[in-house]
C-alpha cells in the first residue's frame, strides 16, 4: 500500500507559534499589579493562538510555588525556578544561571518568540540566537525606584544595563504609559516601535451585586458614612503618610468621614496617625478575590504621588479598580495617567501637590466629595461605564493581537 506523503506535510501557517514569556523576580506572594499584568499577558497570548511557555524566576517564598503554578492557565507550560538575589556580589552568577536556564528551555521547547516581562528579565536572553524575536514589556523604569529606595550603586548600574540591553535587543517594546515611552527615549534612547498597554483590571471580578455592597456597608455600620480608601502597598513612594494627613484634614470638616486601609504590608510605622482616627478607620489585609467587594463599599479612593519618575511613568492599576466600583479618584498630577482618567470620566480631583496643601484646596476637595455623594447613583454609573469601556484588559488584548500579527 502506498501513501502519498503530501497528506503528512504540515502547513506552517496552521501551526501554533511557540512563545516563551519570562519574568525575572516573579512575586510569589500577593497579587500586585506586576503579577496580575503578567498573568493577563499569558492568558491573552494563549487566546490569540500561541503555544505559550512561562518561565518565572523567583527569589523567595518557596512554599508558594505550588499555589502559583495552579494560577497559570491550564494550556500553558510553566517553569518556576529559584534564582539567587542580584546583590551581595551574587548578581553576575545569578544572571549567568538565568541565561543558561533560559537557553535550555528555549532549546527543549523550540521557542520562536520571547516576551520579557520587565527590563529586569533582559539578561536572560543573552545566549540566544539573534534570529529569535524579542519583545519587552516595560512595566516601569526600575532605576528611579531603586534610587528612591537607597539601593546600592551596583544595583542601579545593573538595572540601567538591563534597560539598555532590553531596548537594543527588542524588535518592539510594550509600555504602560506614554510618559514611560517618552522618558525611556529621553534617558536611554531606542529606535524600535512601541505599543501602549496601560495597566487594567479584571472586569469579571468587579461586577458586584449592589445588594452585596449595601449589606456589607450595613454590617460594618457605614450606611450613612462617607467612606474613603487607600488600597495597596506601603512603600515610601506610595505616600501613605501624606494620605493620612489629608484624610485627617477632611475629617475635621465632616465627622461622617471614615477611612479604609486595605494592605497586606506592615502598618506599624503608621500606627501613631492611625490611632488618631479611633473607630473611624478600618485596616484590613485582603486576598485578591476579596478586593472588589470591599472596594465596592467606598465613595472615593486615594492615589497620591510626589513628583518623581517612579510615579510619572506609572499606570496604577488601583485607579482603574477604584473606578470599576464607581468611586471617585483623588490623585495628584504626578499619579501616572490619573489626570486623563479623572478628566475623561468627569469625576474626581487632581491635586497639584500633597505637601502644604492650601485650606481652600481641601475645601474644594471636601465639596467635590459631598457633591459626588449626593449624586452617587448617577455619578457612580458614569464612572463605571467609562472605565469598563477604556480600561478592561480586553482592550489590551486587541492591541497585543495587532502587535503580533505583523511579526
Amino acid at each position: 500500500m502506498s501513501v502519498d506523503c503530501k497528506y503528512f506535510v504540515i502547513n506552517r501557517s496552521f501551526m501554533k507559534r511557540k512563545i516563551l514569556v519570562i519574568h525575572n523576580g516573579y512575586p510569589l506572594y500577593g497579587d500586585g499589579g506586576d503579577k496580575i499584568r503578567t498573568l493577563n499577558m499569558l492568558q491573552s497570548l494563549d487566546s490569540i493562538g500561541f503555544d505559550v511557555c512561562f518561565l518565572a524566576f523567583y527569589k523567595k517564598n518557596f512554599s508558594l510555588v505550588s499555589v502559583n503554578r495552579k494560577n497559570i492557565p491550564l494550556n500553558i507550560k510553566s517553569y518556576f525556578v529559584f534564582t539567587l538575589p542580584d546583590r551581595w556580589g551574587l548578581g553576575g552568577i545569578a544572571a549567568w544561571f538565568r541565561a543558561v536556564i533560559t537557553w535550555v528551555i528555549v532549546k527543549l521547547n523550540h521557542i520562536e518568540l520571547i516576551q520579557l516581562e520587565t527590563s529586569l528579565s533582559a539578561s536572560c536572553v543573552r545566549y540566544l540566537k539573534k534570529d529569535i524575536f524579542v519583545i519587552t514589556d516595560f512595566h516601569a523604569d526600575p532605576v528611579p525606584e531603586l534610587q528612591m529606595n537607597g539601593r546600592s550603586k551596583s544595583s542601579i548600574e545593573r538595572a540601567e544595563k538591563d534597560i539598555c540591553y532590553a531596548l537594543s535587543r527588542s524588535q518592539q517594546i510594550i509600555v504602560v504609559s506614554n510618559n514611560l515611552a517618552n522618558n525611556l527615549k529621553k534617558y536611554y534612547s531606542y529606535d524600535c516601535s512601541f505599543s501602549i498597554l496601560p495597566c487594567s483590571f479584571n472586569g469579571g471580578k468587579f461586577r458586584i451585586d449592589s445588594a452585596q455592597t449595601l449589606a456589607l456597608r450595613e454590617k460594618m455600620n457605614l450606611k450613612d458614612r462617607i467612606v474613603l480608601c487607600y488600597l495597596g502597598g506601603l512603600q515610601k513612594w506610595q505616600c501613605v503618610e501624606e494620605t493620612l494627613d489629608l484624610f485627617l484634614r477632611l475629617k475635621e470638616k465632616d465627622n461622617r468621614y471614615f477611612f479604609c486601609i486595605y494592605t497586606n504590608d506592615d502598618l506599624t510605622p503608621f500606627t501613631p496617625k492611625i490611632d488618631l482616627l479611633g473607630n473611624d478607620c478600618l485596616c484590613m489585609s485582603l486576598q485578591y478575590e476579596q478586593v472588589p467587594l470591599y472596594l465596592s463599599i467606598i465613595d472615593a479612593g486615594f492615589v497620591l504621588r510626589h513628583n518623581s519618575l517612579v510615579n510619572i511613568n506609572a499606570s496604577p492599576t488601583k485607579i482603574a479598580e477604584y473606578m470599576a466600583v464607581g468611586a471617585m479618584v483623588i490623585a495628584t498630577k504626578y499619579s501616572g495617567d490619573a489626570q486623563t482618567l479623572v478628566e475623561d470620566s468627569g469625576y474626581g480631583m487632581i491635586l497639584d501637590e500633597i505637601e502644604n496643601i492650601p485650606s481652600e484646596v481641601v475645601d474644594e476637595l471636601d465639596m467635590k466629595i459631598h457633591s459626588y455623594k449626593e449624586n452617587k447613583v448617577n455619578a457612580s454609573a458614569i464612572i463605571k461605564d467609562y472605565v469598563f469601556k477604556n480600561r478592561l484588559w480586553y482592550a489590551n488584548e486587541i492591541k497585543l493581537k495587532s502587535l503580533y500579527s505583523n511579526i
